[in-house]
């Protein structure tokens, strides 16, 4: 029974996101294209642990501290080539279909290629972890990427529908990388107290998780009221349309 409960948790986050963000446009994307950014989203997989395995073999200065260098594992390591590939599946492909007309595109497109990627990656974590760690990353981590994301989309619908300048783009991959580096940094750093049980590592673990909560709670606030915002701009202009 566990199994079967850990399977569902493993896929079931990822189907919840994608419903969610897919009703959330008033004008449907098509399934193909959302279908293939997906796949293509979790094709990314192999560049980033191919970039992953050469940036970890890079002699980087700083290994000998432990906290610089665990900094760095998380901020360039992982999260800098995670979410690069995932935004070169946005800008490569969901960008230059015909389908992807419109601000709110940016976003749907983007937790597609997000959740593909975050799926893949799912079955690994879940399969070493097993019940536990389908648990954690059914309620924190796969919501991330979605973010994470959404962020990336919109990047590129801003840049694409209101005359942003392209750097906007790069402003957009900076702040997920340093969500998605923030977020692994906090994890680890709380995981990496657990198992000491004095007061002082104790109050150091409830305040970075703390610390962890406040940040994913904005970021959700912040991409809830854009996909809200967005959605009144396609109803705007279906209004305009309809006179």
């Amino acid at each position: 029974m566990l199994h079967v409960v850990t399977f569902i948790l493993t896929f079931l986050p990822t189907v919840l996101l994608f419903t969610y963000f897919y009703r959330r446009d008033r004008n449907r994307e098509p399934r193909k294209e959302l279908t293939v950014t997906f796949l293509l989203g979790a094709l990314a997989f192999l560049p980033v642990v191919i970039a992953e395995m050469f940036l970890s073999s890079l002699n980087v200065p700083g290994k000998s501290n432990l906290v610089l260098f665990n900094l760095y594992e998380m901020f360039v390591n992982v999260a800098l080539p995670e979410e690069f590939f995932k935004l070169m599946v946005i800008v490569l492909y969901s960008a230059r279909t015909a389908a992807f007309d419109e601000p709110m595109d940016g976003v749907v497109y983007g937790v597609g290629a997000a959740l593909g990627f975050a799926t893949i990656e799912n079955i690994f974590y879940v399969v070493d972890g097993g019940f536990g760690t389908a648990v954690i990353r059914a309620l924190f981590s796969v919501p991330s990427h979605a973010l994470w994301g959404a962020i990336l989309g919109y990047a590129v619908g801003q840049v694409r529908f209101n005359k942003r300048k392209n750097s906007f783009i790069f402003s957009g991959l900076l702040i997920a990388v340093l969500l998605h580096g923030l977020f692994n940094s906090l994890l680890l750093a709380v995981s990496g107290t657990a198992a000491y049980t004095e007061t002082r590592f104790i109050l150091l673990q409830f305040s970075l998780f703390h610390i962890f909560l406040i940040v994913f709670t904005l970021e959700i606030i912040w991409i809830l009221k854009t996909v809200k915002r967005l959605r009144c701009e396609q109803e705007q202009v279906a209004e305009k349309k309809a006179e």
